[in-house]
């Protein structure tokens, strides 16, 4: 018996033991079961906070508030460091460097960037030079990079930026149709499973370049996406050049360009636009020309929701032609006018 006293005073021993030193431990914190989503809305909103350093950009701001942020406990870590690597910037010009904006980091090809750092990414803003895509040269900068052995598949969208970069002579460009086609396999290849597509235009070359432009779009949505955003900023691509393009679904205009081209264009894309944004164009009352073909046929845009357009008389009713118009927005001269449709 006495064996057995014995051993339950050890127990008993062991026992307080155990829970005094289960009470010294701090409980959990609840902060480690946040979703992944809550904790990057945090960092995002902690840097939108940090005003007094006004003048950086918002992925400074992103840099400096994460790193309290990601020391908190692994989940928030990886949160954190999941925000960094959403985006990517692939600048193409004498060469191609990949950048992640908010982890200041510069990779001069794909292979350098982790498997799983390319799981990561979900957003890619692709700038390239046009003589550069037109003439081949692009395609041999990726060559160069081994760029056709990453995949990134987790992106879904991509804005892709044409500029001048330097002019060039029709010759160099004669087989541009084979060029183009060979970055779209690129582009296709390194992000297989993008369905929102963005396209601009933000300078021009002394050359018309305004058909070649026209196929690259073409070529890039050929295989099919949800969105094909197309942004007009540039004098040196006419519009005429983009009439083969279908299956837009949001047109900008920002920058002057002849009313009969942009009528034409969004009328090729009625059937898939969502918005149209022709504000810019000065012209007085053409609404009637988009809603109407040559022979005077009504022309329906069954996803059309937002229009903003420069007209002086509002009609009666459009519902005919924009069943599902939800934002009319007018502008007059420099003026522009808020939503005109009834609440």
């Amino acid at each position: 018996m006495a064996g057995v006293a014995g051993l339950l005073r050890i127990r008993q021993l062991l026992l307080g033991r155990w829970t005094a030193k289960k009470e010294e431990v701090a409980p959990s914190s609840v902060a480690q079961y946040l979703p992944s989503r809550i904790i990057q809305r945090i960092t995002l909103y902690t840097a939108a906070v940090d005003s007094y350093r006004s003048s950086s950009s918002d992925d400074d701001r992103i840099t400096r508030a994460a790193g309290p942020l990601s020391r908190v406990c692994r989940s928030w870590r990886v949160s954190v460091i999941t925000l960094f690597y959403q985006h990517f910037v692939l600048d193409i010009n004498c060469t191609a460097m990949w950048i992640t904006p908010r982890r200041k980091m510069v990779y001069s090809g794909s292979e350098y960037i982790s498997g799983n750092v390319r799981h990561l990414a979900k957003r890619v803003y692709m700038t390239a030079p046009f003589a550069g895509i037109f003439s081949g040269k692009v395609v041999n900068i990726l060559n160069s990079n081994q760029f056709a052995q990453a995949v990134f598949p987790g992106v879904t969208m991509l804005k892709l930026n044409l500029y001048s970069g330097t002019s060039f002579t029709m010759d160099e460009v004669s087989d541009y149709r084979s060029n183009i086609d060979q970055f779209c396999s690129y582009i296709h290849g390194l992000f297989p499973h993008v369905q929102d597509y963005h396209f601009s235009v933000s300078s021009f070359t002394d050359t018309d370049d305004s058909n070649m432009v026209g196929y690259l779009i073409s070529s890039v949505i050929g295989r099919g996406c949800s969105v094909a955003e197309y942004v007009h900023s540039s004098w040196g691509v006419r519009i005429s050049g983009l009439f083969e393009v279908a299956g837009l679904t949001h047109i900008v205009i920002e920058d002057q360009a002849c009313m009969e081209d942009c009528v034409e264009l969004v009328r090729r894309n009625a059937s898939t636009l969502v918005s149209v944004d022709l504000g810019i164009v000065d012209a007085p009352d053409f609404l009637p020309q988009l809603v109407t073909d040559d022979e005077g046929k009504a022309i329906v845009y069954p996803h059309l929701r937002k229009l903003t357009i420069h007209m002086t008389l509002l009609p009666k009713d459009m519902s005919a032609v924009f069943p599902v118009l939800e934002d009319l927005n007018c502008t007059t001269g420099a003026l522009r006018i808020a939503n005109l449709l009834p609440v």
